[in-house]
């Protein structure tokens, strides 16, 4: 059975979706279990940056889970009929901004934790280094989720690669066969 290269371009970007999924959601999984346990702190240590990359990876996700469906539709109508421009249309401006929400959360977290950890280490601790080194190590751990909200827009990036192609590529059919 041979796989069209329309039929490949849909569940490459059906793959990348999914794995996008998977990334972000682990994403924030990670933001949500790094804490410190001080008994007079209140949260001030969180950053609204993080809570930034978390809902940034939210709306990545839920841009992704309603994108999946699209992806499975396309690739069971592509051996059929020409995807309709309005499915593909919307497909790829939907994918630009998840991008670009996922790109702005990105820069938000590197810079605050890159920015805080500067703070950190530049104090006078005078006596409270279990609190310097407490505060550097939640730091260090939150470029994790960071990082893995970075594999995501990487990969939404690549969906939207994607798309850009099926939508051009429908433009191009459309012509010819009119």
């Amino acid at each position: 059975m041979a796989v069209s290269r329309r039929t490949g371009w849909i569940a490459a970007g059906l793959v990348a979706r999914l794995l996008m999924v998977a990334v972000l959601l682990m994403s924030v999984r990670f933001v949500l279990a790094n804490y410190i346990h001080w008994d007079y702190t209140q949260g001030t240590y969180k950053l609204q940056s993080y809570t930034y990359v978390v809902a940034s990876a939210v709306v990545g996700t839920a841009g992704s889970v309603l994108q999946i469906p699209v992806a499975m539709y396309l690739l069971c109508k592509s051996k059929r009929a020409i995807p309709s421009a309005m499915i593909l249309d919307i497909s790829m401006h939907a994918d630009i901004v998840i991008s670009i929400v996922l790109a702005s959360g990105v820069g938000a977290g590197f810079g605050a934790t890159n920015d805080v950890l500067r703070y950190v280490r530049a104090s006078k601790w005078e006596g409270r280094q279990q609190e310097e080194q407490a505060l550097i190590n939640y730091y260090n751990r939150a470029i994790v989720p960071v990082v893995f909200l970075l594999v995501g827009m990487v990969l939404s990036i690549c969906a939207t690669a994607v798309s850009a192609r099926l939508r051009a590529r429908a433009m191009n059919d459309a012509e010819g066969g009119a």
